[in-house]
């Protein structure tokens, strides 16, 4: 006993004498030329070590090493690409004869990397091979090397080294990435990172914290987790991350962002939750969420299952001052292709609620695809123009209607605005979907069952299909407008089936005018999309074609009563009756053109009344000039009672002038009167020949024609 322990005493003061040697004959200084030569060949830029480098050797092997710069070449912002004040590396000897390799803690001190790209491309990190280093490489590759004559290959048991880790801690370590070319800086101020005992296969524990700023967005966040390397060092896991971020620029400050991960391994579901809160311009939020996330274990497919978002936003920009919006989501992203598919899709905004799915490739031009539902859209609740329209009405509905046909024709006669729409993004997108509605209300239209097919593609939307029902008739559209020209241009065509056309025009514009069943059939063109283009360019024709209707606001029989009294000179007698004009059809064919809409076929049929027209409206300043002839049929049925009777032949001029919100309807009195009087001449000339022919030579006396002048004038007054 006594032996060994002399042994074992020898063995320590041999050690502490072999050190003692190390220390007093060996200076670590006296390789820093050795060590700068060694990275000035391997990288071809300067190593400066200014500090001392010291040895230690409690609990291990290891050295420190004080202030080292690693240079840039010349022309950089700054002259170091890193540096750092302090650097400690230690490694336990022993265990390195068992293939252990046992890492003391790794220490860096005030480390700092600076990267920089300049305008014409060149970047610090280019050339870091070295000049001497690739020449070398060159020539051993053509130099024959001798056959090996050592033993064998070691065996990968032999090969196999275990590794571990004191720790490792970064403090105070900061980075500044210049990208002159693009115009881009991005600094990291602060970086803090430890990382506790650490050994493949074996948990451990890890805390960061970082701030900095990307051009005006300052940026900070800290956060934990714990770190599992595989045994092999060929996988990694996470578990329980949680990471605490904010940040802010001149506009937009995201206080708190909150993310908490309970583990990751590649090829297994992950859980994630998250909440953040924030504003950006003129808007608030406050959002929270989760999902299930996996990566397949080749990184080439990325998985969400059960995403959900729900964001309360806020806002004087917003159609309403506060709204809250829903997410829910499945979805795949496959890495190589860059293409995102959902195939499951909820989305909500308020009320509004749509379902489906979707797909997005990631392209020089997005690829986006979808194909969405919804049970019900009401717009004007949404946006909060039915409370506003309902305010508008007042106490009546004619007065309102009016007054805010008035308000619309004063503020566009003359003044539409000839800015155009920015159709850029149309160039920008390769789009295509479908959407259906079974409920669907906009500008107090109701619509139901509508579905809708579009497409954006090169600069051209093109709206292939909308149909829906619509007041007891239906309705078919198709429209393109192609945005590739200086100005864009346009294509739309329109067929309405059996639509009551009143409770539309109600709904539509507080306007009772007309009612009946409708077909409209709508096929129109043109230039620019601005108001004032549209108005003066637009062209094309509108068929229409209304039965079992009337128009309201004239009251035609009236208007013969007034004109009979009017060519007897009398005044006509007063029938309290509703201002308004049965037909049974009405067609007419509106050709547009040059800013105007004109007709020359506008035609009404009714059991009493035939009622044809031509004219034209303006569309820029809104007026209009018609003239609508209206001629009796000759029964004593129907609308206007016997007295129409007395006028069956007569044909009533009346014109139709003013503007659109208040048409004015009068009799052309001109004309009536050029009508009467030549009645009165061809009733004239059928007397004469029946007296002839009753009479003879008798017809021709003063007295007998005296008689027929007088009953003639109490025919026609």
């Amino acid at each position: 006993m006594k032996k060994i322990i002399m042994a074992l005493l020898a063995v320590v003061v041999v050690a502490v004498i072999g050190i003692a040697a190390l220390v007093a004959l060996v200076d670590p200084n006296q390789f820093k030329p050795m060590i700068a030569e060694q990275v000035k060949k391997a990288t071809g830029r300067d190593l400066v070590i200014e500090g001392d480098i010291s040895w230690r050797f409690f609990p291990s092997i290891g050295f420190d090493i004080g202030k080292t710069e690693f240079k840039n070449p010349q022309g950089f912002a700054e002259p170091n690409l890193a540096q750092f004040d302090q650097a400690e590396l230690s490694v336990s000897v022993m265990p390195l004869f068992s293939q252990q390799l046992e890492i003391g803690n790794v220490s860096l001190l005030g480390g700092r990397v600076f990267i920089q790209t300049l305008e014409n491309g060149v970047s610090n990190l280019d050339g870091l091979s070295g000049q001497e280093t690739t020449e070398s490489t060159a020539e051993s590759a053509e130099t024959p090397t001798e056959p090996s004559v050592s033993g064998p290959a070691p065996t990968a048991e032999q090969q196999a080294w275990q590794i571990s880790l004191a720790g490792v801690e970064i403090s105070n370590a900061s980075a500044l990435i210049i990208d002159d070319k693009a115009g881009s800086q991005t600094e990291v101020d602060r970086l803090d990172f430890t990382l506790d005992q650490f050994a493949p296969g074996e948990w451990t524990a890890a805390q960061f914290d970082i701030a900095g700023s990307a051009g005006e967005l300052s940026f900070s966040a800290e956060g934990q987790t714990e770190l599992l390397i595989a045994e092999k060092l060929d996988g990694a896991e996470l578990k329980a991350l949680s990471l605490k971020a904010s940040a802010k620029d001149a506009v937009n400050d995201i206080r708190n962002a909150n993310i908490s991960l309970d583990s990751f391994k590649l090829g297994d579901w992950s859980t994630i939750e998250f909440a953040i809160e924030g504003e950006v311009p003129d808007l608030s939020f406050n959002t929270q969420g989760s999902t299930k996330l996996m990566v397949d274990e080749a990184i080439k497919l990325i998985s969400l299952k059960d995403a959900k978002l729900n964001t309360d936003v806020k806002g004087a920009s917003l159609p309403r001052p506060e709204m809250a919006i829903a997410l829910e989501a499945d979805a795949t992203y496959q890495l190589e292709k860059g293409l995102a598919e959902l195939p499951r899709l909820k989305a909500a905004v308020d009320e509004l609620a749509l379902n489906g799915n979707a797909s997005f490739q990631s392209a020089d031009i997005p690829v986006i695809r979808f194909d969405l539902s919804s049970d019900k859209i009401d717009l004007d609740a949404f946006l909060g123009s039915e409370e506003k329209s309902t305010d508008s009405q007042g106490s009546g509905d004619a007065t309102s209607s009016k007054a805010g046909s008035a308000e619309s024709a004063g503020s566009a006669g003359g003044k539409a605005t000839d800015q155009e729409p920015d159709l850029s993004v149309l160039k920008t997108l390769d789009l295509a979907g479908k959407l259906a509605i079974e409920q669907f209300k906009a500008a107090n239209a109701h619509m139901s069952n509508v579905k809708l097919a579009l497409s954006i593609k090169n600069g051209v939307l093109d709206l292939s299909g909308l149909d829906a029902n619509l007041y007891q008739g239906s309705m078919h559209a198709t429209a393109k407008i192609d945005a590739n020209g200086q100005l864009p241009t346009y294509r739309v065509k329109k067929q309405i089936k059996g639509v009551q056309i009143q409770p539309l025009l109600m709904d539509v514009a507080q306007n009772d005018t007309l009612a009946g069943s409708g077909d409209i059939s709508v096929n129109v063109s043109g230039t620019g999309l601005a108001e004032k283009r549209m108005r003066e360019n637009i062209a094309g024709t509108i068929d229409i074609r209304f039965a079992d209707g009337a128009i309201y606001g004239v009251n035609v029989p009236e208007m013969i009563r007034e004109a009979r009294a009017t060519l007897k000179g009398q005044k006509a007698e007063y029938v309290k009756e509703e201002k308004k004009t049965d037909f049974s059809a009405m067609t007419a064919t509106i050709k547009l053109g040059k800013g105007v809409a004109s007709t020359s076929n506008l035609d009404i049929d009714s059991p009493l009344l035939r009622i044809n027209g031509n004219g034209s409206t303006s569309l820029v300043n809104e007026t209009i000039d018609f003239a609508v002839n209206t001629s009796v049929v000759a029964t004593s049925k129907g609308q206007g009672g016997k007295d129409i009777d007395e006028v069956a032949d007569l044909t009533v001029p009346i014109d139709v002038k003013g503007n659109w919100s208040e048409p004015a309807f009068s009799l052309n009195l001109a004309q009536l009167l050029k009508q009467n009087n030549e009645l009165e001449k061809k009733a004239q000339r059928e007397v004469e020949r029946g007296l002839e022919k009753l009479l003879g030579d008798k017809a021709k006396d003063d007295d007998i024609k005296k008689a027929a002048d007088k009953l003639l004038k109490g025919l026609f007054n």
